[in-house]
Formats: structure tokens, sequence, C-alpha cells
């Protein structure tokens, strides 16, 4: 019993809650059965998208908050070019049962049952078979993936609430892509040390080290070939004068993007167009998502006089924040966060060595050990491609 506490205590200090991992291990076996249950069912093409709800019966604890119910909802973008299937993204939705004080508040006794939805690429001729034996390939890596999604539902139900101004930054940050790489990249990158994802991290390496069965003396050689960790070295690295240069190597694809530039425009003009227009993206879309929350944009509310005095002066506040005297302090701005929070993440996962297997430990340390066992944009490419179709539309060039 001692053991089992102190076991616990230590995986809640890394970030990894209680049960977490086996929930996840469990809904990742009950879907993909699920999937070859029914594997003979082709993909029904509609327009190009095919969607599928299945209600799974299942006992979800993460420490003290249970489930017995998970709505799975599947969206298949069906796309010629990917002869084999590809998964772009998991995501759950989070009931949010009232709002006071610019805060959303999260009730889990109103709730029963888990909202998890996954976005996957395919050929129109593959089977339900074919996301079966995608799924079985890719094991560890999903098993991660659900404690991550798992980790989000637990966060937002157990804290009970989470700030209006951090659900606008992760909207603006999961939504907003300008077509430029470089930049799309930058803005995923602020997608992956917002503060609610930053937060699911340890349980998405967590997952992956259970399912990967990781022992101490292979940590190091597995953080170094995973995706994540990549990334966050990244960020914890990243800076506005190298973006600049990727920006000037890549100014062929670049001028490609756009419509009308004028004869004789130089390099250092157009990339000086690119940012600005990027920044002003970023912060027009942050500004729209602030307005359709708050309902600043609603026609009805606008002749009614109904909008409160309050909301505008929220909007404000925020948009304040957001708004800086020219570009480059806005890239500044966000390379101090980016590098500061790489890092701390980077830390946390770190510390995970600790729930690895050691081949040669004792067995008290054992027990310990193996007491381990007991949403996310997954490839930003084919996100930013298939589903948000960055690369459509051109761009008016203008200064």
């Amino acid at each position: 019993m001692i053991i089992k506490k102190y076991s616990q205590f230590i995986i809640e200090k890394m970030g990894v809650p209680d049960g977490i991992v086996d929930s996840a291990t469990n809904l990742y076996e009950l879907i993909v059965s699920n999937f070859e249950e029914n594997s003979d069912e082709e993909l029904d093409n509609n327009n190009g998208v095919c969607h599928l709800q299945i209600d799974l019966p299942i006992n979800i604890t993460i420490s003290d908050m249970k489930f017995d119910m998970v709505n799975f909802n599947i969206t298949v973008y069906i796309n010629n070019k990917f002869k084999e299937v590809d998964v772009a993204s998991w995501g759950v939705s989070i009931k949010t049962t009232s709002i006071n004080d610019y805060k959303l508040y999260h009730d889990k006794s109103s709730v029963n049952s888990l909202d998890l939805m996954v976005d996957f690429i395919s050929d129109e001729t593959n089977h339900f078979s074919d996301i079966a034996k995608f799924l079985r390939k890719d094991r560890n890596k999903t098993i991660g993936v659900i404690s991550h999604e798992l980790k989000h539902v637990y966060d937002k139900y157990m804290v009970g609430h989470e700030l209006l101004e951090e659900l606008i930054d992760y909207q603006t940050w999961a939504k907003t892509r300008t077509g430029f790489r470089e930049i799309d990249e930058f803005i995923y990158l602020l997608y992956v040390i917002s503060k609610s994802e930053s937060l699911v991290r340890p349980s998405e390496i967590a997952g992956y080290i259970s399912a990967a069965d990781i022992t101490k003396s292979e940590f190091m050689d597995f953080l170094k070939n995973n995706r994540l960790y990549k990334e966050l070295v990244k960020i914890k690295n990243w800076s506005y004068e190298e973006l600049k240069m990727s920006l000037m190597n890549n100014m062929s694809d670049i001028r490609s993007s756009f419509d009308g530039i004028p004869e004789g425009e130089s390099d250092e003009d157009v990339l000086d167009v690119v940012l600005n227009k990027s920044y002003e993206a970023i912060v027009g879309e942050s500004s729209k998502i602030a307005e359709d929350i708050l309902g600043l944009n609603n026609a009805i509310k606008i002749l009614t006089g109904k909008i409160k005095n309050e909301d505008i002066e929220f909007y404000n506040k925020f948009i304040n924040k957001r708004v800086f005297k020219n570009k480059d302090e806005f890239f500044l701005f966000w390379q101090k966060k980016l590098n500061f929070e790489g890092d701390k993440v980077i830390k946390k996962i770190i510390k995970l060595y600790d729930m690895c297997k050691d081949e040669g430990v004792n067995p008290l340390m054992a027990k310990i050990n193996d007491r381990v066992n007991g949403q996310c944009i997954v490839n930003p490419k084919l996100y930013n491609e298939v589903v948000l179709k960055s690369k459509d539309n051109k761009v008016k060039y203008s200064k």
C-alpha cells in the first residue's frame, strides 16, 4: 500500500495522473478492435469526406475522474494522393458548463461520457481494415497521443476552469495558417508550447514509454528520435533571425505565393511584406476569435445595444497585449516565449526517465517502476495541407 501511494505521488508530480496510461491503452485496443470487426466496410465518400460516429462503452479512470462511455467521432479526408492511411490529428471536446469573470468552467459531475475525435487521410479505395492496420503499426505513438488527449480532459475537469485569453491564444495557434511554410511552422511551434499543450506533453511521452516498454538504458536514444522532443529542442533554440534567413533562402517559392509583385521588387522588400502580412494575419485571427466568443460581431446585439461594456474592455485589454509597435517586436516577443517554454517542457520530459524500467533494478524499485503501467495535431504538414487547406489561396501582394 505504501509503495502504491508513493508511486502515485511520483507519477502525479511528473504530470502523469494515475491510471491515464492504462486508460489510453485500453481505449486504443477497443478502437482498433472496432475497426477490425468492421474491416470489410468501405469508406463512404461524401464530397471528399467520410464521417462516422461510434459509441464505445468503456471504463475510463484517471485518478478520481471516471467515464463509462466514449463518443468516438471519425473523419476520413478522401485524398487520392495518399495511397496508404495516415492521421492528421486527434482531439477531444470538453463541455463548458458556465462562463464567469472571463473564465470557462468545466464541471465533471455533469458528464459521464468523453468526446474523442480523429482525422484520417486516405485513398478512397481503402477499407476500415486499412485503418486498423495503420493503427496497429502506429501503436506506441497512438497510445501516447490518446494519453495526451485524456490529459486535456483531466486538466479541464480537475482544474475546473481555464482563462478565456488562454483559449483564444490556443485557438489562434491551432487555426491560423498563412501559406508560407516557415511562418506556419512558427505558428505551429507556438501551438506546441501553449499552456494547454504544455500540460499534456509528459502524459503523451509516458504513454509512448509504456507502450514501447522503454528501459532506462534506452531512454536517451528514445528521446533523441522522438518527434515531440525534436520539436521542443527546435523551440528552445528558435530565433527570429533564423526565420528570416530561412525565408530568404526560400524566396523563389515565396514569390510564387503572391499575385502582383511589382517588377524589380527586391527580395528584402518581399521579405518585409511576408513578415508584416503574417503578423497582421495572426493578430487579425486572434481578434476575430475573441470577437466571436464575446459576441462583439453579433449584428443583433449591436443593433439592440446588448453588447456589454466589460466585454469590450476585456477585448481591448487582450488585443493590446497582442499588438506591437512593429513586426520585429512581435516576433522577438514570441521568440523569448518559445525559448523559455521549450526549455521548461524539455526539463519536465527528461524527468520521465524515472518511469522507465531498469534491467538491473532491485525488487523494491521494480515494483515502483511497474506502477507506471497502471488533442493533438499529430502531423502538422498533413493537417495544414489537407484539413486547413493552407496552400489553396494566393495572397494579394501589397505594402
